[in-house]
């Protein structure tokens, strides 16, 4: 009896999420969104602000950093242990501009829009170099990043970033 009751909520649940508002069926069962998406805009939208994301920090504004992310966001430095929420992410970004120079570049490589419209993924590759007078630190590296973007009421934000450095040339 216990199984067939499993089998029976399984089997609801499954109907339920083919048969979702705003939602409709090809002829395969495959659920797509009813509204149509204009995925090449919304890259546009993202790589948009991916360049205003760049002048922001540029400018070592971690006020305006802190905006492109959702409340939620989480930021994920190699060699951390992350950090969540806008106000931990905000506080980072200020310790990583404290001192000298702090010159980052970012290249897209692709970003996916979903097929909802709602959600996003941007991988690339990054450059960054720093001259910290404060700590007599210099240096350079390079690595890839992951940005996953999430619309929250009709902007895209940065809902998770992480990077990692690449290999030693």
């Amino acid at each position: 009896m216990r199984g067939l009751m499993v089998v029976l909520v399984c089997t609801l649940a499954t109907g339920a999420c083919r048969n979702a508002p705003g939602s409709r069926s090809d002829q395969r069962g495959t659920t797509t969104a009813s509204a149509s998406v204009d995925k090449p805009s919304e890259e546009q939208r993202i790589r948009s602000l991916e360049q205003r994301w760049r002048d922001a920090l540029a400018k070592k504004d971690s006020i305006a950093v802190a905006q492109f992310y959702t409340s939620d966001a989480f930021y994920l430095p190699a060699n951390s242990d992350g950090y969540q929420g806008t106000e931990s992410v905000r506080a980072r970004w200020t310790s990583e501009f404290t001192g000298g120079k702090f010159d980052l570049a970012r290249e897209p490589k692709k970003i996916e829009i979903a097929d909802a419209g709602d959600m996003a993924y941007e991988v690339g590759t990054y450059k960054v170099s720093w001259d910290m007078p404060k700590n007599r630190r210099k240096g350079h590296a390079a690595g890839n990043y992951v940005t996953v973007w999430k619309k929250q009421d009709g902007d895209w934000k940065t809902a998770a970033y992480i990077w990692n450095p690449g290999a030693e040339h």
